[in-house]
């Protein structure tokens, strides 16, 4: 993986711009060096784990430089997170090193020593090579429950950037970061942008902060981006199209895409590329991608694409309607996964070879004996005039159907719920159609930029 960063790290270019100002690509090869000795001296081996505590800042982006540079492997633990989540992760992570943002104020249970990373002296002398297998681990549970361990290795890490340089068309010459850390969305575009020799552009600490986005946006002229549909279908309707005139590639990820939203792009932004796509943490960010296209907007789905280069996939036990589980082989497969992993998800070929996504197979809603994707609603009311972002919420009794509750966030205070009520038959079945209906200014997101459900649901 380092190959195809180390030849930039020599150079004058702006490897990262942040709310701290720019910080050069030998700066950072500089100080990611300094970290690097740090840790060995403090006798970290091949593959061991070392918790890098901090926002989404540049302080990130050096400690995940200096594990991998010193041959560990990294666990991110986004300080903008819930803390009882943090110190979940610290400790599930067996970590006795970690290297912390400057001025962190939570102190995490269980590394045994910790580094604050603006109290070392950058060193020219790169640390030696250690021949180290692995790169980092993630944890996949979100904000609540049990954290579970994805470990990638360094050759998978490889592969997944790699495939990105071969794809996509344009060079990323200015990445605009609006993933957390804890997440391998971020992934994508720190290793995508360091190996193309391009800038990092991080707005904020919080990916959807849509005024820093704005901002940057407008003052680096970014030409790649990756957001939730969510996110960036709010940043459309908040009217950051003229922040994103320079874009020239636009990536959504993480979600379900509506077909609203590739309209919604066409319309705002018709000279740049929009891409949808598809990987579960298991398989290294992704694992299929589809170049959208304006007649998508009049579509069903929006397809998930075909596999990336290397990448291999299978429709598993298909139904009559040609539905069956996503199983995906390949280099990305995680630690552990043997020669092929099984998705969960529910997907079909379209004639032309494309994949389409039906959702989670666990995911799915039994409703009066139909199933129905969450999804499938949100899309239906997200279509109603005035509504600008919905969600469902879902109520699972003890006995009988699950009820569901809609969330809307509208033009106007008020919305006609018989119209909408209307509306959503015309489209979904009555088993589908939720009970009832509130109105929020927002709605809840994870520090990723997902919508919360936790705080739905049960609500």
């Amino acid at each position: 993986m380092l190959e195809l960063i180390e030849p930039h790290l020599t150079g004058d270019a702006v490897a990262i711009a942040d709310r701290e100002g720019e910080l050069s690509y030998r700066e950072l090869g500089r100080r990611s060096a300094a970290l690097a000795r740090v840790l060995l001296n403090a006798g970290l081996r091949p593959d061991e784990p070392v918790v890098i505590h901090a926002h989404l800042s540049r302080w990130a982006v050096l400690g995940m430089l200096a594990v991998l540079r010193a041959g560990g492997r990294y666990v991110a633990i986004d300080a903008a997170f819930p803390i009882r989540r943090q110190q979940d992760v610290a400790q599930a992570s067996g970590a006795r090193l970690a290297l912390i943002e400057p001025d962190m104020i939570v102190s995490l249970i269980g590394p045994e020593r910790r580094f604050d990373m603006s109290r070392t002296d950058p060193v020219d002398e790169p640390p030696p090579a250690t021949g180290a297998r692995l790169a980092y681990t993630c944890f996949t549970s979100g904000t609540t429950g049990t954290p579970k361990p994805v470990t990638v290795s360094r050759a998978a890490l490889a592969w997944s950037t790699s495939a990105r340089l071969a794809y996509y068309p344009t060079p990323v010459t200015g990445f605009l970061l609006c993933s957390s850390i804890s997440f391998d969305s971020s992934v994508a575009g720190i290793y995508w942008t360091l190996a193309s020799g391009g800038t990092l552009v991080i707005p904020s600490q919080r990916p959807s902060d849509l005024a820093a986005l704005a901002r940057f946006a407008a003052e680096h002229r970014p030409s790649h981006l990756l957001m939730v549909p969510s996110l960036y279908g709010l940043a459309l309707r908040n009217g950051l199209a003229e922040a994103f005139a320079f874009l020239d590639t636009v990536i959504v990820a993480g979600e379900t895409c509506p077909p609203a939203l590739v309209g919604a792009h066409y319309a705002m932004l018709p000279d740049a590329l929009l891409y949808n796509e598809y990987g579960p943490t298991e398989c290294t960010v992704w694992s299929t991608v589809h170049r959208c296209v304006p007649q998508d907007a009049r579509a069903a789905r929006v397809p998930i694409g075909r596999p990336i280069p290397g990448a291999r996939v299978e429709v598993a036990e298909p139904g009559e309607d040609g539905v069956g589980e996503l199983v995906i082989s390949g280099p990305g497969l995680a630690e552990g996964i043997g020669d092929a992993y099984r998705t969960g998800d529910l997907v079909s070929l379209r004639s032309d070879g494309e994949l389409l996504f039906h959702g989670r197979a666990d995911h799915q809603l039994k409703l009066s004996g139909a199933r129905v994707e969450r999804a499938e609603i949100e899309h239906a009311m997200a279509t109603f005039p005035g509504v600008l972002d919905a969600a469902v919420g879902v109520t699972r009794a003890a006995a009988g159907a699950p009820r569901l509750k809609g969330y809307l966030v509208t033009e106007q205070d008020r919305i006609d719920r018989r119209a909408l009520r209307a509306h959503l038959l015309d489209r979904l079945p009555i088993v589908a159609v939720p009970a009832t209906f509130q109105r929020l200014d927002a709605l809840p997101r994870l520090p990723n930029g997902k919508i919360d459900y936790t705080a739905l649901d049960d609500g």
